[in-house]
């Protein structure tokens, strides 16, 4: 009998540790689609750097990099990488090896700094604990078993007042917030993600592969699992561990209230060259489907 939970993060993390197909087959993020994304993500966090006399940046969980090279082609500021996969580290390494960047695979490593804490589709891979009617979500073999929650989701559930309906809690979202909350002595917190506004309650974890859903999570197969990250919850973990909410927006409406994105967008879409016409393409991707779906959490800890 294993709890979901443990399936889940073992399987996350075979993924992410043997080549993942970021971009290339399983799934492609926002800031592959085009350097105007990570530059205006960093277009939008110039102004909150200049607060601090020393500010960081430590991003959350980098991909393939793509974001932060795009981030330093703007700003000049340290900048740390968190990541647990080897692989990728030697991805980002290979990608930012001019760039005034360190990594840890470790967040009690880091002191305490000020700046601005990031991720883009970072919360989405971490464990979740399925739980309804407060039973938690086993698996024994390829069989779901319902039972008493482990401690740890006990210990959520108590703490958030979680009620019968069904839930996807983010126990590892909540383990990451705590730490996050010693190590950023003053800053903010922007999480890009796709996912829900509000609690869905229903099942939303997926697998997968080739850019096509697997319709049996249960199978030795290694593929992404993931699941639809519900911003109300992270909202409310925040706020426990200090992290005043600013705001919460639909990438579209993020993007737009950019001035860099909406001049680049209007310059390429005017071009009549194909490099353009398929560059225009991928900028209002940005905002029309995956604006729709992904989320921009803004938070501030003081």
């Amino acid at each position: 009998m294993k709890r979901f939970y443990d399936f889940f993060i073992q399987k996350a993390q075979k993924y992410y540790n043997e080549n993942p197909k970021i971009g290339r087959g399983d799934f492609f993020t926002s800031p592959e689609l085009d350097e105007a994304f990570g530059k205006s993500v960093a277009y939008f966090i110039k102004d909150y750097l200049n607060e601090f006399d020393n500010p960081k940046i430590l991003e959350l969980g980098a991909g393939n990099g793509i974001m932060a090279r795009d981030i330093l082609e703007v700003l000049d500021v340290a900048y740390i990488i968190y990541e647990t996969s080897h692989y990728l580290t030697n991805v980002q390494k290979n990608l930012l090896n001019n760039k005034n960047v360190i990594w840890t695979s470790s967040l009690e490593e880091l002191e305490p700094f000020e700046g601005i804490i990031l991720s883009n589709e970072f919360f989405d891979a971490l464990g979740i604990a399925p739980v309804k009617d407060k039973k938690e979500l086993y698996i024994n073999g390829l069989k779901e078993v319902w039972q008493e929650p482990h401690k740890d989701t006990r210990h959520f559930i108590d703490i958030f007042n979680i009620d019968d309906n069904y839930y996807e809690l983010p126990l590892d979202a909540f383990y990451i917030y705590e730490r996050l909350s010693k190590i950023l002595k003053k800053g903010y917190m922007l999480t890009i993600d796709y996912g829900y506004k509000t609690s869905p309650y229903k099942n939303t974890i997926r697998g997968y592969k080739d850019s096509k859903i697997i319709q049996n999570i249960y199978t030795e197969d290694m593929f992404d699992i993931t699941y639809m990250v519900d911003f109300s919850m992270l909202e409310k973990i925040g706020e426990y561990f200090g992290f005043k909410n600013i705001f919460l927006k639909k990438q579209r409406d993020f993007l737009i209230e950019i001035p860099y994105f909406v001049a680049t967008l209007e310059e390429v879409c005017q071009e009549e060259e194909a490099y353009s016409i398929e560059r225009c393409s991928r900028l209002k991707n940005l905002i029309l489907s995956m604006g729709e779906s992904f989320y921009v959490l803004f938070q501030q800890k003081l």
